[in-house]
Parts: C-alpha cells; sequence; structure tokens
C-alpha cells in the first residue's frame, strides 16, 4: 500500500469515524498520544510533545476526533503557560455549535458564545472576571446533554461548579474565525500559550452525571424549611453566577430561587429579598413597576452594577427602579485601578472591611457606608449605601461589583498590577466574603 494511500485513509477515519466507534475506543483514554496533530490543526502552531499537544498564537483551532452525535461529556487537562486571553473547547450541540469560552477578552469573563448572538462576556452563562492562573494545571469537564428540541451545557473547573446553558441549540453559533470545517465535531482554540496534557471525549449516561445543569425556568438551588427565607436571584437580564451564593445560603438558612424569567408580582411571592447583580438588559416597564411594588411592600431589594460599559444604567433603567426611593447610581466615576474601598462598621458591618475596588460608580441618596478610596488611601465618594423603606423594605446598592464576584486578596497591594487586565492583578480587598455575608444577612433579616 503506498503512503499516499495511507495518509488519505488516516484522513478518511480521522474526519469521519462515527460517534459510536469514537466512544468505544476513547472511553476513559486520552486521545492525545494518537492524535495527527497535522491533520487535525485548523489554524495556528500546533506540536506534540511526548504525549502533550501544545499551541501557540493567536486564533489556533484544531479539531478533536470523530464526529459526535447526541450527548456527551469532554475532560481536558491543561496549563495556560504565557498569554492572559482565551483558551475554548468548540461544542457542536445538536444542530448547534458555541464556543466554550474561559478567559475571555484579556480574563474579563468566562462565558458561552454566541448565545441568541450575544457574545460570551454578555449573555446568561456570563461570569466575571474570567481569570486562569499561567502555569497552573487545570482540569475541565464539559458535559452536553441534547433532547429533542432543548440541549444543557455543564461544566466543572478544577471540581467547582462552572459555566451552565439550557435552551434551544439552534440559539448557539460561532464567528467565522472560530469555526472549524467540522460542525459535527468538537475542537479547541485559543489565543495565549497552553499545554493540553489530556482529553477525553466519552458518551454522556445521564444519571451518571458529575455536573449540574441549569433549568430554563425558575429553579431552587438551596432549600430550607421557611417558605419566606428566600432569595430571588435574577438571570433573566445578562446577569452571571454569583460566586459563593449557594454556600452562603446553606450556612445561613436561606433558599435561593434562580430565574431566568421575566420578574413579576407573581415570581415575587413569598420571596423576602430580590438580587439582582450586573445585569445588562432593559428591564420592561412591568418588572419595574413589580420590584417598586415589592419594595414598598415590605421586601429587600440588593442591586450591584459596575462600570457602563458592562452594564448600561439608561439600558437597563435600574436608576428608574430607585428612583421612587430617592437614590441614583452616577456615571462612572474616574478610573483608579486597584484603588479599593472601605465598608465602615455600622448597621451593616460589624467592623471596618477593606473591599476590592477597580471601576465603577457612585451611588447617591440612602446612608452611605462603603466608599471608593483615592490615591492616598482615604474614602472618597460613596459605592455603597442602605435604605430603610416605610413599610418594612430594605434596599442596599453597590456600584462596583468586585466584592460581590468574592475577590480581593490579603496578598493583594492598592494601586498595584496592569490597569484593566484581571490576570496581571492582584487586588487588594480581603474582606469581601464576610462583607457580602453581612449584607445578606442584614437584607434577610426579618423583624421579630
Amino acid at each position: 500500500m503506498s503512503t499516499r494511500y495511507t495518509i488519505l485513509i488516516a484522513l478518511i477515519s480521522f474526519f469521519n469515524l462515527p460517534d459510536a466507534a469514537l466512544f468505544a475506543q476513547t472511553n476513559n483514554r486520552n486521545i492525545l498520544p494518537s492524535l495527527d496533530v497535522k491533520a487535525a490543526s485548523v489554524s495556528g502552531t500546533w506540536t506534540k510533545k511526548e504525549n502533550d499537544l501544545i499551541a501557540t498564537g493567536k486564533g489556533s483551532r484544531l479539531i478533536l476526533p470523530g464526529k459526535l452525535a447526541g450527548s456527551y461529556s469532554i475532560t481536558a487537562e491543561f496549563t495556560r503557560t504565557a498569554g492572559d486571553n482565551s483558551i475554548g473547547v468548540i461544542l457542536p450541540v445538536g444542530p448547534g455549535q458555541c464556543l466554550f469560552n474561559l478567559s475571555a477578552f484579556n480574563g474579563e469573563a468566562h462565558g458561552i458564545g454566541l448565545i441568541d448572538g450575544k457574545l460570551a462576556r454578555d449573555n446568561q452563562t456570563t461570569i466575571k472576571p474570567g481569570t486562569l492562573k499561567n502555569n497552573h494545571p487545570y482540569r475541565l469537564l464539559i458535559e452536553v446533554d441534547v433532547k429533542k428540541n432543548t440541549a444543557s451545557i455543564s461544566s466543572q473547573l478544577d471540581g467547582r461548579p462552572s459555566l451552565n446553558w439550557n435552551g434551544n441549540p439552534r440559539s448557539l453559533s460561532m464567528f467565522e474565525a472560530w469555526k472549524i470545517p467540522k460542525t459535527d465535531q468538537a475542537g479547541l482554540y485559543t489565543n495565549s500559550e497552553v499545554t493540553f496534557h489530556s482529553i477525553l471525549v466519552n458518551r454522556l449516561d445521564p444519571k451518571m452525571r458529575m455536573t449540574a445543569p441549569t433549568k430554563s425556568t425558575s429553579t431552587k438551588t438551596t432549600s430550607t424549611t421557611s417558605t419566606g427565607n428566600v432569595l430571588y436571584y435574577d438571570r433573566a437580564h445578562g446577569e452571571g453566577l454569583a460566586n459563593g451564593l449557594e454556600t452562603m445560603a446553606r450556612n445561613h438558612n436561606f433558599a435561593v430561587k434562580i430565574s431566568d424569567q421575566p420578574i413579576s408580582s407573581k415570581s415575587l411571592k413569598n420571596v423576602q429579598l430580590l438580587y439582582i447583580r450586573g445585569p445588562s438588559q432593559t428591564f420592561s416597564t412591568e418588572e419595574k413597576a413589580a420590584i417598586v411594588e415589592f419594595i414598598q411592600s415590605g421586601g429587600a431589594f440588593l442591586l450591584v452594577m459596575d462600570e457602563e460599559r458592562r452594564m448600561p444604567l439608561q439600558k437597563t433603567g435600574v436608576n428608574e427602579i430607585l428612583k421612587p426611593f430617592n437614590m441614583k447610581l452616577t456615571a462612572d466615576t474616574e478610573y483608579l485601578h486597584n484603588c479599593g474601598a472601605i465598608a465602615k462598621a455600622g448597621l451593616i458591618n460589624r467592623a471596618d472591611r477593606e473591599l476590592p475596588f477597580s471601576g465603577g460608580r457612585a451611588i447617591e441618596g440612602g446612608t452611605p457606608f462603603g466608599f471608593q478610596l483615592d490615591k492616598a488611601g482615604k474614602p472618597a465618594q460613596p459605592f455603597a449605601a442602605f435604605q430603610q423603606v416605610d413599610g418594612g423594605g430594605k434596599i442596599i446598592v453597590l456600584a462596583e461589583g468586585m466584592s460581590s464576584m468574592l475577590m480581593g486578596t490579603k496578598e493583594g497591594v492598592r494601586l498595584s498590577g496592569i490597569p484593566r487586565n484581571p490576570a496581571k492583578t492582584t487586588y487588594w480587598g480581603k474582606d469581601s466574603q464576610i462583607f457580602m455575608t453581612e449584607v445578606l444577612a442584614w437584607l434577610m433579616k426579618t423583624k421579630n
């Protein structure tokens, strides 16, 4: 048999291996040792060193062997060795295709794109920031479950829940620069230097899932015996997941209901606290009226916003929700990288709390209790304020979102790092966890 004929047969096998044969050959096996890099490479520079697969160059794409039909899982072990940009897995999902994107836009966000044409940093899967540490080995598990007209994507990064999506697979799409020639095969996409140590592709048994998919309707993710001790977390307006929320719920005995449905008086029934963190989409007139009525009737409201480029004031209309309570978010304050903030001891916090801050707004009205720090480290304009409303309602507004994402470390140094580059900044502000716990505790506390 000629060498040319042998190569042709190998290419045909690579691109057309049926899913049953693929799973039979790859089940719990690392596919990298047998990967034909030359045949699989689409763009960028891909090389193999022993059993590792190494990607260099921006926009690097590679096809993983075998057609994928139905439900499956992909497990990838990798280390980013240089750069601060994307590491992605291209996923076929029924008739759709998408990019599972970690550290997108220089670490601005993790997310799945495109969903209804929206980027990974601006849809319901978005997690901000989306930072990864270089020279740290990661283990990523992605599970894709495809049914008749719906599908779900759920994942874990180093054993912790990561990106989740549930919906119509026809809402998924990709830019041309992300695509690979075969829409029924998975692939890799990177904008950094990455070493992949192993990749496993398996058939997914829904009864043996390792991850927990979200649902397309309102879902209670943490339960408690108290029917009135419920936190409603909104994900219908472009919000990402809230770090640590489920842990705080378990530790402090309240339930969490996550919803991607429009907010209404009916959906807020039996809810103690409405939590809106980082919206980027418009609240309808009916939704705004329902929120105002909820607060005036004794409900608690936590609103977290950030810079205009992420969370536009006019588009979302959140100031119209705050207006009846004489509160208002300002335009962006002057950007001061990693300046930090301080929440003062008082009604909300038992002691002064050091918090991260790196670009945000100020809040007018209410009672200020958290302040951005200036260059000299002194409290400047307020970024956190609370309001107690006639009828028992409560409001807290945070005009910068880093503390709500539990960012900041005790190792951070104020004013250090590279501006607008989370991957190359260690943020000051060690008290985000206890600060958010105290904020939620005050809002969830009912009258005795």
